[in-house]
């Protein structure tokens, strides 16, 4: 069961300073922030999200109850109850989220649309220890709370609060930098990525990228906690998930176009990796 209620506030804050200097230049600031949507939502037992296409905004989240597992190419963070978390715009991830049964979260979601957006910073994947407290959750709340008012002067102390949480939040973040993976891994994924429908063994899978099988399960689990298996099993599930989502096919023949071989170890791998059956996942995309 999902209940979701949204907050949305479209801004744009425009800061032009006076003269500077004798010959009336003029100094401009633009600060722009298109969007901001601050989200309460709950589930029951498990959640499954898809983000393989990218991240379209940069988010923070705090978990009330339950927990979440996301997962991107390079790594694998686990987020407990009581805890702040950042996600990138761009990142391509999926999360695994479990309640017991209760699932709780806000989610703050950040559009922004500066002049020099491909230059800007952009910041890691992390879970803010720093700033896990029940400080930090009431913040957001009356953020939310003020939001949900709809009344501008609340909306507008909203905005002045987000952002002095923002100022703690920014020192704690890690400036982004591009992942370097090991060539040899690298060759594995686009195997697997072109080939995640066929059947085929690690020893395989090694010898085609010209490393020992202990190599390729090394590499594996050091860049990506998984092992080669689990990891088409998981793109699979992921392409699976995709279908569920855009498609009214059979979950028999998703299973066969995803490259099971039965429908039954679909379903358990489906529920391994999501924490709910196709049709469970199905209904709420749909609901």
């Amino acid at each position: 069961m999902l209940y979701c209620q949204l907050a949305k506030l479209s801004c744009i804050f425009l800061w032009k300073g006076s003269d500077i200097n004798p010959d009336n230049d003029i100094y401009t600031k633009k600060l722009c922030m298109s969007e901001l949507v601050v989200q309460h939502s709950k589930f029951q037992n498990s959640h499954y999200f898809d983000a393989g296409s990218g991240k379209v905004n940069s988010s923070f989240g705090f978990i009330i109850k339950g927990s979440v597992r996301i997962k991107t190419m390079g790594r694998s963070l686990t987020i407990p109850t009581g805890s702040l978390f950042y996600i990138p715009e761009g990142i391509r991830y999926n999360s695994v989220w479990r309640g017991e049964p209760d699932i709780e979260f806000y989610s703050l979601h950040i559009v922004s649309k500066l002049p020099d957006a491909s230059t800007a910073q952009t910041y890691s994947l992390a879970r803010l220890d720093s700033l896990s407290n029940p400080e930090t959750e009431a913040r957001i709340a009356e953020i939310y709370r003020l939001f949900a008012t709809g009344e501008r002067l609340c909306m507008v102390r909203a905005i002045g609060l987000y952002y002095l949480l923002y100022a703690d939040i920014l020192p704690c973040l890690t400036p982004d930098a591009p992942p370097k993976y090991n060539l040899s891994l690298l060759a594995a994924l686009d195997y697997i990525d072109k080939n995640y429908k066929a059947e085929f063994g690690v020893d395989e899978l090694a010898q085609h990228c010209c490393v020992s099988e202990s190599q390729l399960y090394h590499l594996f689990r050091n860049e990506l906690d998984l092992t080669p298996i689990q990891y088409r099993n998981e793109l699979r599930i992921e392409k699976a998930a995709g279908s569920l989502r855009t498609t009214s096919d059979s979950i028999d023949k998703i299973a066969e176009d995803c490259g099971f071989n039965s429908s039954a170890l679909f379903r358990r791998t489906f529920r391994k990796v999501t924490g709910m059956s196709p049709s469970e996942y199905r209904s709420i995309q749909h609901s």
